[in-house]
């Protein structure tokens, strides 16, 4: 066994960050526990785990996650990522008649060929930005160190997974069982008074490297927040993300 190797740990960003959310005064709160799902998780990478390991005995002792990105338009593309073309249809498209062709026959439903960004989305949704207080510090995911520490950590539940290896990868895959484990494990880890070290996570968006993401426990979250904004049909990142991503903007029709 190789020794013990470090966590490396940042700071956030001094730009702040952003969030997209349902509600409007409260975009920066955590979803709502009536909202879990069976297994005690909200479904994303960095839940907590420990619902489905004690029972679901209460959630007292248990942490949820704020989701938030270092750029604006990455905060956009993270909550419209479900929204994209299914791969069924992105597989035969090789020219129009190909594609009406190949539609004609999978069964998907017009709003998935058509990945629509339903007025309805941008209607229930604020953008928010904040500032996270800089003496909050994040287990920085991409640092070699950080990697290494975790896979000697994860590995037993790695290797009963049938992991071949814990990377960076894994980090950004889609075993959710692994991930959940670090984070729980990141948030369980104290100083020698018994304080919690970290506040949450900093990783790269899976939708692409250059997006950085931060997973906040919501219980030490820190922060100064802004007034939330509306997204409107012709908001620039929502535009660049629409056109990234190959979705039409469903305009607001009638009186607003």
């Amino acid at each position: 066994m190789c020794a013990a190797l470090v966590l490396v740990s940042v700071g956030p960003p001094r730009t702040g960050v952003y969030r997209v959310a349902r509600r409007s005064a409260e975009v920066f709160f955590p979803p709502p526990w009536e909202h879990a799902r069976p297994d005690g998780t909200f479904g994303s990478r960095f839940d907590d785990p420990s619902a489905a390991e004690d029972g679901g005995g209460g959630n007292h002792d248990r942490y949820r996650v704020v989701y938030c990105a270092t750029d604006r338009r990455a905060a956009i593309a993270e909550t419209l990522a479900p929204l994209r073309h299914p791969l069924r249809v992105l597989v035969p498209a090789v020219d129009v008649e190909t594609v009406s062709s190949a539609i004609a026959q999978s069964g998907v439903s017009e709003s998935e060929v058509r990945a629509v960004i339903p007025v309805e989305w941008r209607q229930s949704r604020h953008i928010g930005h904040t500032f996270l207080d800089p003496s909050m510090q994040f287990v920085d995911l991409t640092a070699p160190d950080s990697i290494q520490h975790l896979r000697q950590t994860l590995a037993p539940i790695a290797h009963r997974l049938e992991f071949t290896d814990v990377d960076l990868g894994a980090m950004a895959g889609p075993e959710r069982e692994l991930t959940r484990a670090c984070a729980r494990y990141i948030y369980d880890l104290t100083d020698a008074q018994q304080r919690p070290l970290y506040g949450g996570l900093r990783y790269l968006s899976r939708l692409g490297s250059s997006w950085e993401c931060w997973a906040i426990f919501h219980d030490r979250m820190r922060h100064r927040p802004g007034e939330p904004q509306p997204i409107d049909a012709d908001d620039p990142d929502l535009v660049a993300v629409a056109a990234l991503f190959g979705m039409t903007i469903e305009p607001r029709l009638g009186p607003s």
